[in-house]
């Protein structure tokens, strides 16, 4: 099965995520009409989110969950409690109005390249802990299960250090997190530096457990001798949830992603998240591509 991440283009023009920054809540006094406002914009996100996840049943699809529903929630110098917000028993029963509608659609998340578990910085390990257990409080109000079903997936995002050093103070770090987390969370491999997928199998999983997202444009990028099958075992008795993209034909970097797809995933038994740039129409026509190829085969 394939999964929509995080923006639909085809609903874009009706229902479309709202932001803020640090700057503009601050331009606006940082006070209650601020908290007015960015309140507005939370619950307009959790009900595009909820819209978007009826389309994904519509269509047969996952859905991967923007990671950028609360703007400024986990700010560090936020000084509210989501619970302030003057919408949140509204954005509570949208929740609640997710979870009844019991919708046959796999969730993930992904929070952001700054969330770095493994980083010597107790700073950054502290903010990356905030974020993480943001997405677990996240995924529990969605009715997600705490298990590999449901998964929050990142990268390691760190280099400092001996590859069995970096794994051991990400799994010490992860070992302080709540089951919401902890339960959850699977590692992705990078598409340049040290991780791999033959050094987060032998590293993460081997050693710690963790199982590991395979992601194949990056594998293009920053290959090893082990792949998707590998990656496909560490995930025990949950079906893999993977990435497929591919490189943009006009561009010389391989890592940019391609707005459409000319071949689509090789393997059934696992899910495929589709990380190409124009969406629901992508995943639309790599489900033709699918189809083209088995009347042919």
């Amino acid at each position: 099965m394939f999964s929509l991440c995080c923006i639909s283009n085809e609903l874009k023009p009706t229902h479309s995520f709202q932001t803020m920054t640090w700057k503009r809540f601050n331009d606006l006094g940082a006070g209650e009409l601020a908290l007015k406002e960015l309140s507005a914009r939370w619950l307009n996100n959790v009900k595009v989110t909820h819209r978007i996840i009826q389309h994904c049943a519509d269509n047969g699809w996952n859905y991967r969950v923007s990671s950028s529903l609360f703007p400024i929630l986990t700010h560090p110098e936020f000084k509210y409690n989501h619970y302030d917000a003057p919408d949140f028993e509204a954005i509570l029963d949208e929740f609640r109005a997710i979870q009844d509608a019991r919708y046959p659609v796999r969730l993930s998340t992904h929070p952001s390249q700054f969330v770095v578990l493994a980083s010597n910085n107790q700073e950054s390990v502290k903010k990356s802990i905030d974020d993480l257990e943001h997405h677990a409080w996240m995924m529990d109000l969605l009715g997600c299960e705490r298990s590999y079903q449901n998964p929050i997936n990142i990268h390691v995002n760190c280099s400092d250090g001996e590859p069995w050093e970096i794994a051991d103070r990400f799994a010490a770090n992860l070992a302080t997190l709540s089951d919401g987390v902890r339960s959850r969370l699977v590692v992705e491999n990078e598409d340049r530096g040290i991780w791999n997928v033959e050094r987060l199998v032998k590293y993460f999983y081997n050693r710690h457990g963790i199982p590991i997202t395979y992601d194949n444009l990056h594998h293009k990028c920053n290959p090893s001798d082990v792949g998707i099958y590998d990656c496909a075992a560490t995930w025990g008795d949950y079906k893999p949830l993977f990435h497929y993209s591919e490189s943009h034909p006009d561009k010389s970097n391989l890592r940019s992603h391609a707005d459409m797809p000319t071949d689509f995933p090789r393997i059934h038994s696992v899910d495929h998240e589709i990380e190409l740039k124009a969406k629901d129409f992508a995943i639309r026509h790599i489900q033709n591509l699918v189809d083209k190829h088995s009347i042919l085969s």
